[in-house]
């Protein structure tokens, strides 16, 4: 269930920009970035095979942080969410993504109440099926046995 190199050769740049997104909204989804998080998102995405060179990579992320720093309502994060569906192409790659953000929002244990209402938004976006969001939960569980 994890992202694999084959995805993100897959993808254009607007594609992973999209799943930098996606990953950086975690570490802003309760309002409190703390450094054990951004420790936690630096490595998530260190160990990610991009396939673009790390002056790429930090251009990615320095976009994504712009615009998530612009995110104020419930409303433009909802439509910040539905276009992130739509610049990740197929049903597979979606799974990953939210797979991969669960795993991060698991990472400490605690799984903020505003953090399952964005994991939650995203399934809703992303048309994931509950067959698929149970599968996600229980790989997520395993990785995390403490959640």
């Amino acid at each position: 269930m994890e992202l694999e190199a084959s995805d993100f050769a897959a993808l254009d740049d607007a594609g992973k920009l999209a799943v930098v997104e996606a990953l950086m909204l975690v570490v802003y989804a309760d309002g409190k970035v703390t450094p054990d998080e951004i420790r936690r998102f630096d490595g998530v995405i260190a160990a990610l095979p991009w396939g673009v060179s790390p002056e790429v990579l930090r251009a990615l992320l320095a976009g994504a942080n712009q615009r998530l720093a612009t995110l104020s309502t419930p409303v433009a994060i909802g439509d910040f969410v539905a276009n992130l569906a739509n610049r990740l192409p197929g049903a597979a790659l979606r799974e990953k993504v939210l797979y991969t953000m669960a795993t991060m929002a698991a990472a400490d244990d605690v799984l903020h109440p505003f953090e399952r209402n964005l994991l939650g938004l995203c399934v809703v976006s992303f048309n994931i099926t509950s067959d698929r969001v149970a599968a996600i939960k229980g790989a997520v569980a395993a990785a995390h046995p403490g959640n």
